[in-house]
């Protein structure tokens, strides 16, 4: 009777069970949930603060590319078809199939806002294989939390790589955990995806995973049971033998990548030294507790039993190698063909992985402090040994941005910043010494959190601050030569393009320019460009046949109408009638109007008599150098290897400009074209503060003489 009476309550309770369930989940899902969208939301409106891209060339490229694929499915810049590059270009595409260019602008960075949160999902279903639902939410949120958060606003690919490297992480740790058919089938897919989205950097990610299998089935039955008979000879042989692979597979293999093969062979200690660099930003910007957990979970002895530990382990400790190597071989690389740079943002990729090695150790009952203190002792040394990078904003080490708040706000010395980061070391141990209270590991996760959404918001406000500067030198209506035209092509035709950026910013935002061109071969990628000659003395253009729109900058005046309001700052729009030609260029004159030792001007319109009015001035300067002495040389134009040359002198005279003073110099023209060539014997020297060395402002004008009657 007694067990007939307990099991009615039990079935009775049994019933119950489904109904309290489903509004117990529903729940239990309002508080992710709700941080899910408070997270989407930051990160939507520092999207929405974003007024102009300003990462060249990378946001114009992948622009082009993926407009390029909007319009004609094919992958382009400036017309010119290019291999395939990554899977983000499809992923915006969609975007500019908006009409309104600022429209589609802003649909992309929210596009990337989505897209670049999304990490917290694999991340959270990796964690949960590991540490309890709370930790496992934490983990997630700090994973979108971290400084490279700030690429979401701009157009990169790093977007679309964080979260599929998180993905990856998964499936593949999964996969090394079950070994199953269909596990196999996701991980293998999911590395084919990750080199599709970011090559060769993504070539990591099967690297990994091999080494990870490899470490594994040496440590599993079969390894040992191969091992089992062997002696200290036979280990030592295994040993030289895998090292004598490993150098043939990187003479037959490896040493064709350019990258891997200059920067291996030529450039080892750059390799050591910028690679260093590239940690301690990943270090700082992570809070440094998230890196010396990540490293202790590599060694958690009261979990070496569970499959599922040794497979978070290998694959950890892989990518750990493969993504450290690679940032430090592409640093070096860099550093010889482009910049040296602190490439942290090649290493962001680690950041979900420490951030749940962490949260395993402050789940676990001990850890090894020798481990705590060796790393420990590393990061210190990192911190004294190597230098920050303050440059504010610098889009290639997010993680330095909180150095640069101290430094820009609070006037800190690097002393003070070496210390500031010792102390928070300290912190982080005590952290790790009490993480078994509850309220230890809540508080260490919320310092964490403050620390690198700091560095985050810090990066993401200077970011903001460099393109509303860009923004400001801006038209108030940004896309002005795409209005004027009505979708015609437009090619760009300029010189001396010494900053290439207001050229960069007028083709984003105006999709009607198709090609970039220069009269003197300055004009910069991305893309294919050209050069237009000179073909005749009137200043005809070849290479120009068909372009029924040209938008001059830079001293370029073209013999064609102006188009109606067709005018901005340097840039005059143009439109066609008959062959292009030159009105009149300048050459070697500054924006500001200053000239240096020498500059010209060119006058191509036939056939005209008048006077050339040659500004002279230093009104601008009332230093003491010696007053500037010019030459002015005037003659007929002929062309030199399709350029403008002086070639019969006409006049020359000389004159002397004083610091401060003003003349205009009219020199008669009895018949264009006419070239002028002005030459200063002694400038005014080179400062701190301007490293050019000056002439004069200059001012060049041909005035037609008025006809008799």
């Amino acid at each position: 009777m007694t067990d007939a009476t307990s099991a009615v309550p039990a079935r009775a309770a049994g019933a119950e069970t489904p109904a309290r369930r489903v509004p117990g989940r529903l729940f239990a899902v309002l508080p992710a949930a709700g941080i899910a969208f408070a997270a989407l939301t930051f990160y939507l409106v520092e999207a929405w603060t974003r007024k102009t891209p300003w990462v060249f060339t990378d946001e114009l490229e992948w622009s082009q590319i993926s407009r390029s694929i909007a319009s004609t499915g094919h992958a382009a810049r400036r017309g010119q078809p290019i291999f395939f590059k990554s899977l983000y270009a499809y992923v915006i595409a969609p975007a500019w199939w908006i009409h309104s260019t600022a429209t589609a602008y802003a649909a992309v960075k929210y596009v990337n806002a989505v897209v670049m949160s999304l990490a917290a999902v694999p991340t959270y279903l990796l964690a949960r294989m590991y540490v309890t639902r709370r930790a496992a939410v934490a983990v997630a949120v700090l994973s979108i939390a971290i400084p490279a958060m700030s690429y979401a606003a701009a157009i990169v690919p790093e977007v679309l790589a964080y979260p599929w490297y998180a993905t990856c992480s998964w499936l593949i740790v999964r996969c090394l955990e079950r070994r199953g058919r269909l596990d196999y089938v996701l991980a293998c897919g999911a590395c084919v995806v990750a080199g599709l989205i970011r090559w060769p950097q993504f070539a990591t990610v099967p690297a990994a995973f091999l080494i990870a299998l490899g470490a594994l089935w040496i440590i599993g039955p079969r390894g040992r049971a191969l091992r089992a008979g062997w002696s200290r000879r036979d280990h030592f042989a295994a040993i030289v033998l895998f090292a004598g692979v490993m150098i043939v597979f990187n003479r037959v293999i490896l040493q064709h990548e350019a990258i891997w093969q200059q920067s291996t062979q030529y450039w080892k200690n750059r390799m050591v030294d910028l690679g260093l660099e590239a940690g301690l930003a990943f270090t700082v910007g992570m809070g440094i507790l998230p890196v010396i957990g990540g490293f202790t979970s590599l060694f958690l002895r009261e979990r070496r039993g569970d499959p599922r530990y040794r497979a978070f382990v290998a694959y950890f400790a892989s990518s750990i190698l493969c993504v450290v190597l690679y940032t430090a071989v592409k640093a070096a690389y860099l550093s010889t063909v482009f910049a040296t740079l602190v490439e942290e943002r090649n290493m962001i990729y680690l950041s979900p992985l420490m951030l749940l090695g962490t949260a395993m150790v402050f789940e676990a009952r001990r850890i090894d402090w020798r481990v705590v203190v060796v790393v420990s002792l590393f990061v210190v040394w990192l911190v004294y040994a190597k230098s920050f990078q303050l440059l504010f904003p610098y889009f290639e080490a997010p993680g330095f941005a909180i150095l640069a708040v101290f430094t820009r706000h609070f006037a800190w010395t690097v002393e003070g910043l070496r210390l500031g980061l010792v102390l928070s070391l300290a912190v982080g141990l005590i952290a790790l010494r009490l993480r078994r209270l509850p309220a230890v590991a809540a508080a260490a996760a919320l310092l964490i959190g403050a620390w690198m959404l700091t560095s985050e918001i810090a990066s993401t406000v200077g970011s903001d601050n460099y393109a509303t500067q860009f923004r400001n030198n801006l038209p108030a209506q940004l896309d002005w030569i795409d209005a004027r035209v009505h979708g015609a092509p437009v090619t760009y035709l300029g010189q001396e393009i010494r900053d290439p950026n207001g050229l960069f910013l007028t083709e984003f935002w105006n999709r009607s320019i198709k090609h970039v061109d220069s009269l003197d071969g300055s004009a910069p990628g991305p893309g294919p460009t050209y050069a237009p000659n000179i073909i005749s003395t009137d200043g005809k253009l070849d290479g120009l046949d068909g372009v029924p729109y040209v938008v001059a900058d830079n001293g370029v005046t073209l013999q064609a109408p102006v188009v109606n309001g067709g005018r901005w700052n340097q840039l005059t729009l143009y439109r066609a009638h008959g062959p292009w030609r030159l009105l009149q260029a300048e050459q070697q004159v500054y924006s500001d109007g200053w000239a240096p030792e020498w500059s010209t001007f060119t006058y191509f319109k036939p056939g005209l008599r008048g006077t050339l009015e040659v500004t002279l001035s230093r009104t601008g300067y009332h230093g003491d150098a010696p007053a500037g002495r010019a030459v002015l040389t005037t003659g007929t134009v002929e062309l030199v290897n399709q350029q403008a040359r002086i070639g019969k002198i006409t006049d020359r005279r000389r004159a002397l400009v004083e610091n401060g003073s003003y003349q205009v110099v009219r020199i008669p023209v009895e018949r264009t074209p006419v070239r002028f060539v002005l030459t200063f014997r002694k400038t005014i020297p080179p400062t701190a503060s301007d490293p050019r060395g000056l002439g004069a402002q200059v001012g060049f004008k041909f005035v037609p003489a008025k006809r008799q009657g």
